[in-house]
């Protein structure tokens, strides 16, 4: 795909099932009775979207690339945060495969009883009960976050080195870091909410989220830039502008992820030739689907499928 305006054709005769989504148990990272785990992450392309049995709170330190999140894609990049709830399914990806730009994350975990019981005990001592709602999401839902001033980065490293040292009074020292992150966390999301930003993004996703629903149920029909803005009543113009606010990408960007995505699952869950995966899914050069599919997982569509869960 080369625009915005391209076309997008294939035949799939059924819905391909999803890809397993790996389950994150408690014991994968947590050691002991401590409620915290945190790590510095290079992301690449050996993990599979997963999910957890905790809440995780991940804040990109550098780079560029996308964020699966459930059924969706955003762009990410240095200084996003999110805050996913037990159970949302979410993978990150670099945005090339050349590591120049490497997609460095710091990945805080908590046991979601220790946030019941910070709750419940600075309840005591303080009315900002709202706080904590942060914390709060549905399984599938996300928070997300833009610290252009990267405010939480001393932070987020300062749990990193209490926790790789492990020196005397770090879990003290850590909770307190945690307290503090919560605050500036939840301030920034009440002034965001106060100027409008928030009923600006709720806007938008009322307005064109039904046609995000089609274009994500019919990925491999046929498509056009044309047609989805006359169904939206906006011009073409208006029409992209409002899709890159949206999910942060552009129009062909975004659906070339989801095509690959779509071509992942079949490669992985059919026996289905390479050829007849890439017609399947809108590619009618069999080079280039291989070109694009490297470009975005890192690996070929044949060692994809070779390696299995190994990617």
């Amino acid at each position: 795909m080369t625009g915005d305006s391209d076309i997008i054709k294939a035949s799939l005769p059924a819905k391909a099932k999803k890809a397993p989504v790996h389950h994150s148990p408690v014991s994968e990272h947590f050691r002991g009775s401590f409620p915290l785990f945190v790590n510095r992450f290079n992301e690449g392309f050996e993990l599979r979207e997963h999910d957890h049995e905790y809440l995780e709170l991940v804040y990109v330190m550098s780079g560029e690339g996308y964020h699966y999140v459930g059924s969706s894609i955003e762009r990410t990049t240095k200084g996003c945060l999110y805050i996913l709830p037990v159970g949302t399914s979410h993978i990150l990806r670099p945005g090339d495969t050349s590591g120049k730009n490497s997609l460095i994350v710091y990945n805080l975990c908590i046991l979601p009883e220790f946030i019941g019981m910070l709750k419940s005990w600075l309840s005591s001592y303080s009315s900002s009960g709202g706080l904590w709602t942060i914390f709060n999401g549905e399984p599938g839902s996300h928070i997300a976050l833009l610290d252009k001033a990267m405010r939480f980065r001393e932070p987020f490293e300062q749990l990193h080195r209490e926790f790789a040292e492990q020196r005397e009074g770090y879990e003290t020292s850590m909770f307190s870091i945690l307290l503090q992150l919560t605050v500036q966390i939840s301030r920034q999301m009440g002034a965001e909410t106060g100027n409008g930003r928030e009923a600006n993004i709720n806007g938008l996703h009322r307005e064109m989220s039904g046609l995000l629903d089609y274009v994500n149920q019919h990925i491999a029909e046929p498509l056009t830039l044309g047609q989805l803005s006359m169904e939206a009543g906006l011009s073409r113009r208006h029409f992209i502008r409002r899709f890159r606010q949206l999910t942060g990408m552009g129009f062909s960007d975004y659906l070339q992820h989801k095509r690959i995505e779509l071509a992942c699952r079949l490669l992985l869950e059919t026996g289905d030739k390479i050829e007849t995966i890439a017609n399947s899914t809108g590619y009618r050069d069999l080079t280039h689907f291989r070109q694009v599919f490297r470009k975005i997982m890192g690996t070929s569509p044949k060692d994809y499928r070779k390696g299995g869960a190994n990617f």
